[in-house]
Formats: C-alpha cells, structure tokens, sequence
C-alpha cells in the first residue's frame, strides 16, 4: 500500500518572507507507521511555489499512492478541500484522510458539511501517529475500524466518530521520517538551511485564544534529552543548519529548557542555530536561562507578549503567562543583552479594544525594540471559549469563512470598531512600523544574518517609502493605499495561496 501525505501551501507573506519551513505532523507519521503495512511519502506544498494543482496531479500519476492525506490548519482548510476535490476526480476509489488542527477542532462540522463530506473517507483526530498506523491495519483488514481510537471514518455515506485517543506516550513515539520527504532542499530561516524538532506536546495553561487543549488536552508532556539530541542529530545529517523547536510551551519547565541547552554545548551540537516560541514568564523567571539559550546557539525566539492592557489580559486569560507588564520587560531585556533575536506578538482587536489600543501596542513595540513585532487580530478558532464569549456578545463577523482564519484578516469587531475599521487601523499600525528608523541601527537579525537582513529591508521598505511619498504629495490618500493593499499578494500581512 502506497500513502501519500500533503502539508498545505498557505503562509502568511510577512512569515514567508523571513522562513519556510516543513511540517512536522507528517514526517513524524511517517516515522511512526509500520514499515511492513505501507510505503509513506511526504510533501510540503510550501515549497513548491506556484501551480500545485499541476505539481499534485503529476506527483500522484507518478507516484500512483492508494491513500493521499492532507494535514491543515483552519486557514488552510480551503486549500485542503480543493485538493481532496482534485484527488477524487484524478480517481473517485483513492482514499482521502483529512488531519491536523482543523480537522481535530472542527470534525463534527466538516463531517456534516454536505460540500465537503464527499471527497474526505477518513478524518484522524488528535495526535495522528498510532491513529493513522491503527487505520492503515484497519483498512488491510488486520483490525476493526470502529476500535480505532481518534477516528472518524465515513461508512454508507455518513460519518461515524470513534471515541477520542488519550495523549500519546511520548517514550511510544519514535523519530520523524524526514527521508519521506519529496520536497527536501528549499527550507530555511533567515536564509539559513532549517528543519523543525520537537521537544515536548502541549501545555497546561488555558489561554481563551488558544486551541492547543483541544488537540491535546491540559496535558504537558516531554521527550527524553536523548531522544531531543537524537533528533537534532538526524536533523544535522540532512545538512540543516538551523532548527525551530515547535513546541506549544517549552518554558513550562525552565529548568528543564536548561538542561536542554546544557546537553546541546556537551554534545557539541551548539554549532547550529535554534528558534523556539516561548512564553513571557518563562524568559522572564530566570536570567541564567537566557544566558544559557545563547551559548547553545539560540538565535530566536518568538515571545508571546499577546497583550498590555489589563482588560485585553483579562480577556485573553493570559495572566499566568505573562505575570506583568514589568515581566515582558524583562523578558525582552534578558534575551536582547544576549543577542537573542525578539520576535513578539500582539493580539488586537479584542472585545473592549478602542483606537488607542492598536497605537499603544505599536509604542511598547518600539519602547521595547523588538526585533520583529507581530500584530496579530484576534480570532475565533472553533472550540475555543473565547469563540464561545465573542458569539455571544455577537461580535463575530465572519463565522465559517475560514480562509481569513489567518490572525491577519479582521472576523471581528469589537464593542467601538467595527471590522472595517479594525482592519484599516491595523494596517495603519502595520505600517508605522516602517517609520521606525531606529530599528535599522537595533536589530539583532543584521547581526547573526546580514546579508538576509538586507534581503528583507530592500523587499520591504522601499515600499513603505514610496506610500510615504504619495501621501505627502497627497498622490493618494491612506484609505486608498489600504485598500491597494488589501488585494496585494505581498502585502505584509497577505495569505499566499498558489493553488492553481
């Protein structure tokens, strides 16, 4: 049995413009499926540019699999569907799986979706390793499909949901394959050759935003430092030299971070670069971890600073994660003074978010000179309570359109703003940004990548002067820029998609 599995080819403009990088959710699957039940091949659609739709078409002519997966966030979910639709009109007998974030948050819906329901036979909830090992046994008749814990499968047209798996052991769950890959060469970060790891599933905390603990509960669980530096070493054999930890929260255990850090000087393997996401308290609870971060060869991280108001913390029910704003000045302190990239992002646009709001989220960027601010615009992911709190106070404005389930498009508005003008203040803020010349002299990107970070200045900035010019000349006027902006693929905060 052939099985081919698709990562979709959405990203964000501005992400893409600084990383691409591959999924892990597949190539993990990958690793974890008998060897002696089927042959598992990956791809990444994000790397492969332009006209996919042509590119899928060949692949599985070539390749001829009996089952073809497609692992997708909600903003990707679209995507996803149009390929399904492909696939089965390529041949109407080839299984179609469906997995990853969306299809764990919001299974029942694509399940009763008469559009969708179809082209997809079989959707894995959850972690996707020993689910979809059990289906392919299932499938070749070695099992019962209605014992196949995490699964939906579609059974006289209809489907049926078996019960939940609990979280995976994760000293049951053996290394990704990444020598499944089709697309293998063009993954970097900052130019740099990259891959991702892993060193631990999930987290505690209950953030409203957040859909974590629906694909993997409250749970926080953590590989073994052997199977981390295992890991980094089969990363190091592809010739990778850079390597994004993509864990939920890896500062829920600092000290263990450390020792982590520790164990990559001693095995010599502090000669890549690292990138982590990381929460405020975490950096901010000790000034050795920072210190420690730097000497293992941690470039980046990206600093969940999410809000600095205290209604705005209130709502997104932030507090153990963020402690104060006195915190995310230390965070930002400890990781700056040991050349620690800062990439920190902000979640506007939540329900009491007036004017002022976006405009003081842009000062503390400033103030705190991050590397790079994120300014992302709340949104209501299935399943998650704060998609529940802005229903009821019927603030959403887009409920199932899900490709603007990017962070970047407004499906909201707030008690004041509309949608309108949410989406056209944080353009505004977006751009300001760009007045920010101090940043050219502060970066820390010039200093670890300075030829990248002249890539970047010379596709960004030059078009942020040129608006600049047309509004000192009242060439045109703000409103008209944004709206140029609005339907421009290489806008900032644009959503490529390269289906064709």
């Amino acid at each position: 049995m052939r099985v081919l599995l698709f990562a979709m080819p959405d990203v964000i403009w501005g992400f893409h413009l600084l990383t691409c990088l591959p999924n892990l959710g597949i190539v993990s699957i990958a690793g974890n499926v008998d060897k002696n039940l089927c042959e598992v091949k990956t791809c990444d659609l994000v790397a492969v540019g332009k006209n996919v739709k042509s590119y899928v078409e060949d692949l599985i002519a070539s390749y001829k699999p009996d089952m073809v997966g497609f692992s997708c966030m909600t903003f990707q979910y679209p995507s996803a569907l149009t390929l399904a639709k492909l696939v089965k009109s390529i041949d109407e007998d080839l299984l179609v799986v469906f997995g990853g974030y969306h299809p764990t948050l919001a299974y029942d819906e694509i399940a009763s979706d008469g559009e969708a329901k179809p082209y997809i036979d079989f959707i894995v909830r959850g972690e996707g390793e020993a689910t979809f090992n059990e289906l392919i046994e299932a499938i070749q008749g070695k099992r019962s499909i209605e014992n196949v814990e995490g699964l939906s499968y579609k059974h006289n047209g209809e489907f049926k949901h078996n019960k939940p798996r609990k979280p995976l052991d994760p000293n049951q769950i053996k290394l990704p394959d990444r020598a499944s890959r089709i697309v293998k060469d063009c993954f970097h970060i900052f130019g740099r050759k990259a891959d991702v790891s892993e060193t631990s599933r999930g987290c505690t905390l209950n953030c409203s935003f957040c859909c974590i603990t629906q694909m993997y509960g409250r749970t926080f669980r953590k590989f073994t430092i052997k199977r981390i530096l295992e890991d980094i070493e089969s990363v190091r054999k592809t010739g990778a030299k850079s390597l994004l930890f993509v864990d939920d929260n890896i500062t829920l255990d600092v000290e263990r971070l450390e020792k982590i850090c520790e164990a990559i000087v001693e095995y010599g393997y502090d000669d890549m670069h690292y990138f982590v996401q990381a929460s405020v308290s975490g950096i901010a609870s000790k000034e050795e971890l920072s210190k420690k971060m730097a000497k293992a060869g941690f470039k980046g991280v990206f600093l969940g600073i999410e809000a600095v108001s205290e209604k705005d913390i209130q709502t997104l029910n932030i507090k153990t994660k963020q402690k104060s704003i006195e915190n995310v000045e230390k965070a930002v302190q400890y990781l700056k003074e040991n050349d620690i990239i800062v990439l920190g992002s902000f979640i506007l646009g939540n329900p009491e978010d007036e004017e002022k709001d976006f405009w003081n989220a842009l000062e503390t960027a400033k103030k705190l000179q991050l590397d790079i601010p994120v300014f992302y615009l709340v949104t209501p992911y299935p399943k998650t309570r704060l998609r529940e709190e802005l229903a009821g106070q019927g603030l959403i404005v887009n409920l199932n359109e899900y490709s603007k389930y990017d962070c970047f498009h407004p499906n909201t508005k707030t008690k004041s703003l509309t949608s309108d003008q949410v989406s056209f203040l944080h353009w505004k803020i977006c751009e300001k940004w760009f007045d920010n010349l101090k940043w050219l002299k502060y970066n820390k990107i010039k200093k670890h990548y300075p030829t990248y970070h002249i890539k970047m200045v010379t596709k960004t900035w030059p078009k942020h002067l040129w608006k600049n010019l047309q509004t000192t000349f009242k060439i045109k006027n703000e409103k008209e820029l944004y709206m140029e902006d609005i339907g421009n693929r290489k806008a900032v905060y644009s959503t490529l998609k390269n289906i064709v």
